[in-house]
C-alpha cells in the first residue's frame, strides 16, 4: 500500500509539472515573436529575412505564370526595396533617423486591402483574378520605394 501511494504522489507532481510547463510555453513563445518584431522595417515586422527571399521568389513564380510582362519591373522594386531598407537601417544606426514610421496608414491600408484580396484569389486560384492584382500588388511595392526615397531625403535636407 505504501508503494501504491507513493506512486500515486509521484503521478500527481508529473501532472502538475507538465501543466505548468505547457501553460507557461506559450507565454515564453509571444515575448520571443515580440522581440524579432521590434527588429524588422515598419512594414515588414513579423517577417524574417529567411521568409522574405522566399515570398519575394513566390511573387517571381506567380509573376511569371500570370503576369510575364511584369517580371523585369518586379525584379527591379525588390532590389530597389532590400537597397533602400539596407539604407535606412544604415541611417538609424548612425543616429540620422529619428523614430518614426516610413510608412503612412495610407500605405498600410491599401496593402492590407489589396492583400487580402491576393490572398483569396491565391486560394480560389482565380488566374484572372491573379493576373489583376499582380500588378496592382507590384505598383503598391514601388509606392513603398518612394515612401522609403522620402523618409531619406528628408533626412539630407534637414
Amino acid at each position: 500500500m505504501k508503494r501504491f501511494h507513493q506512486l500515486f504522489l509521484f503521478a500527481q507532481i508529473l501532472l502538475i509539472a507538465s501543466i505548468v510547463v505547457t501553460t507557461l510555453a506559450p507565454v515564453q513563445a509571444e515575448v520571443v515573436e515580440d522581440k524579432k518584431e521590434e527588429e524588422g522595417c515598419e512594414h515588414d515586422k513579423g517577417i524574417s529575412k529567411d521568409l522574405k527571399v522566399h515570398l519575394d521568389y513566390y511573387y517571381e513564380l506567380l509573376a511569371d505564370k500570370y503576369a510575364p510582362d511584369q517580371i523585369g519591373k518586379w525584379k527591379d522594386i525588390r532590389v530597389e526595396r532590400d537597397l533602400l531598407q539596407k539604407k535606412l537601417k544604415e541611417a538609424k544606426q548612425r543616429g540620422e533617423l529619428e523614430n518614426g514610421q516610413a510608412v503612412d496608414k495610407t500605405w498600410l491600408d491599401k496593402h492590407s486591402e489589396l492583400q487580402s484580396v491576393f490572398n483569396a484569389a491565391v486560394e480560389k486560384r482565380d488566374e484572372e483574378q491573379l493576373k489583376i492584382v499582380l500588378p496592382q500588388l507590384f505598383d503598391h511595392y514601388a509606392e513603398l520605394n518612394k515612401l522609403y526615397k522620402k523618409r531619406l531625403n528628408l533626412n539630407t535636407i534637414s
